[in-house]
């Protein structure tokens, strides 16, 4: 089926052995609780890309499929399992996440060779006004050129969100190279060369201020208030 709107399915109830839908548009569908195996894949990689448009995937496990091409507008994963996904061709304009995703890491382009097989042909991926609120994202990423100021973001201390990323890098490693106890010097610069890869491309940039992956609490807080005085 191609070119086709599909308004209001709910997916809860399907059972079929595979999907052959191309360029079609989900409007309001309900893809809640489902978990999404191999068999649904072909919906997020059909080219040119399926639209979801106010549909709901809460609750959802969504670990064993890609999002790949797919667009999602105004969509809500409020509790859905996304653990792996890494969105380098997804794009999400207006969506809700709440709760603990998982491991994700959202990009704001695709690589070049990438880019090249996409349809419609692009060389970014539409990535704002999502609400971020309600989501723990402790193992998130955004990267690739995503504008953080484009979305809604947890106003918790735990977090943080810089602007001129580069700009207080470079800043923050004339401070931190100067630290008197060698063992911290030696894990915060490292800890800024993990971010430089982690954040490529991103001018404004959100965090954990600490993480369970990094260096020491107290290394990883001086970092980040390096940083922050940085501007």
């Amino acid at each position: 089926m191609t070119r086709a709107t599909l308004r209001g399915v709910d997916f809860r109830k399907a059972r079929f052995d595979r999907f052959a839908l191309v360029s079609c548009l989900f409007l309001s569908c309900d893809f809640r609780a489902i978990h999404l195996d191999k068999r649904w894949q072909p919906l997020f990689s059909a080219h040119p890309q399926n639209v979801f448009r106010d549909c709901h995937f809460d609750g959802a496990d969504m670990r064993r499929v890609r999002p790949d091409q797919a667009r999602f507008e105004r969509c809500t994963f409020d509790d859905a399992a996304l653990d792996g996904w890494r969105t380098e061709a997804a794009e999400f304009i207006g969506c809700r996440f709440a709760g603990a995703p998982g491991k994700v890491v959202f990009y704001g382009k695709p690589n070049a060779s990438l880019a090249r097989t996409l349809d419609p042909v692009r060389k970014r991926n539409e990535f704002a006004q999502n609400d971020f609120r309600d989501a723990d994202l402790d193992d998130v990423v955004f990267t690739a050129g995503i504008l953080v100021s484009a979305q809604r973001w947890p106003s918790q201390e735990r977090y943080v969100i810089l602007d001129h990323f580069p700009r207080r890098m470079a800043r923050a490693k004339e401070e931190i190279v100067r630290w008197d106890v060698q063992e911290e010097r030696i894990a915060g610069l490292d800890m800024l060369k993990q971010l430089s890869m982690r954040f490529r491309d991103q001018t404004e940039i959100i965090a954990s201020r600490v993480s369970a992956s990094g260096p020491a609490a107290r290394v990883q807080t001086r970092v980040w208030a390096a940083l922050e005085h940085a501007g």
